[in-house]
């Protein structure tokens, strides 16, 4: 039975998710996208799409039904995976510190928005989709935070008040916000506003799953391997572990309640870290190539997260 459930999410959830990954991968042979079309491609993803979606999901978040335990629990073990791996990379590998957070993102951000969160939406009802919601949320919060810290250490002269200010030209964060004010307030959208948020957000994980296929198919330069290794064992060993110690064992949450959960924790390497990687100065080859592995061992690790028992 097991091995029969295995099967049926691997065709029917995962499956669809790695055709267009595997097309990407094919036009890029093919010479049909190259490489800055791809980034062009994400461009279009962060900026229009993930806005869209992430106020999508806000909207569609059911506060009186969250488990803030089990989502405390997986926020503590994405602290964990995310300082870990940083503190690694800064005092192990000698890495200064815009590139030792850089990897701490890739370590625990999860490809959760346009990989798990397409898949569940294949296999399961509402109640176990809101806590990857939840997570999405969280991680908007904790990207933003990244990305002060990033800007403090690259423009060391700015004003901290500046730097600050500049993160609500986050757009994916100002979706955030307008969404929990919406709530707040119970706001009504408009037919028109509200079916061209749900029309811009069905084209997120298409187009990013279809770039990150074009990513993938890349020649990359055999530099810091240990630095991708690394990467690869904290995101897709180590953070599911993590996280079932903490849910399973210590907080005793049942199965049936936390095994989305358990599958974001197993996810493959978000696309965030590679894109602020250029923008930071920090070398994409060790991520991408992480983002690689992750997305391969992922056929395996993801089905068998939302199968355990």
């Amino acid at each position: 039975k097991t091995k029969k459930i295995l099967i049926d999410f691997f065709l029917n959830s995962f499956l669809p998710v790695a055709i267009l990954i595997f097309l990407g991968f094919i036009a890029a042979k093919k010479s049909l996208f190259n490489y800055s079309e791809s980034l062009a491609i994400i461009k279009y993803v962060g900026v229009i799409a993930v806005p869209a979606i992430t106020l999508k999901m806000t909207l569609s978040i059911n506060f009186s039904i969250i488990n803030w335990l089990l989502i405390s629990n997986y926020i503590v073990s994405e602290i964990i995976i995310y300082l870990t791996a940083m503190l690694l990379c800064r005092f192990l590998f000698k890495l200064n510190w815009s590139e030792s957070v850089i990897i701490g993102m890739a370590s625990s951000f999860a490809n959760h928005l346009l990989f798990v969160y397409p898949m569940a939406l294949n296999e399961y009802e509402a109640d176990l989709i809101n806590p990857i919601i939840a997570i999405i949320g969280f991680d908007v919060i904790f990207l933003v935070i990244n990305l002060i810290i990033l800007d403090c250490l690259k423009f060391q002269k700015l004003n901290l008040k500046i730097i600050f200010l500049k993160q609500f030209s986050n757009i994916p964060l100002l979706a955030f916000i307008i969404g929990l004010l919406i709530i707040i307030f119970e706001i009504k959208l408009p037919i028109t506003i509200s079916r061209s948020v749900d029309f811009i957000s069905e084209s997120a994980a298409p187009c990013a799953l279809f770039a990150a296929g074009i990513i993938l198919s890349q020649r990359l330069e055999k530099t810091q391997i240990k630095i991708s290794y690394l990467i690869v064992t904290f995101k897709v060993i180590l953070h599911p572990i993590l996280a079932i110690i903490l849910i399973w064992n210590l907080n005793k949450i049942d199965f049936s309640v936390s095994e989305t959960t358990i599958m974001v924790a197993s996810a493959p390497v978000g696309l965030m870290a590679l894109i602020f990687s250029t923008q930071y100065g920090v070398n994409p080859n060790p991520i991408t190539r992480a983002l690689l592995i992750t997305t391969i061992l992922s056929i395996v690790i993801i089905p068998l997260a939302g199968t355990l028992s």
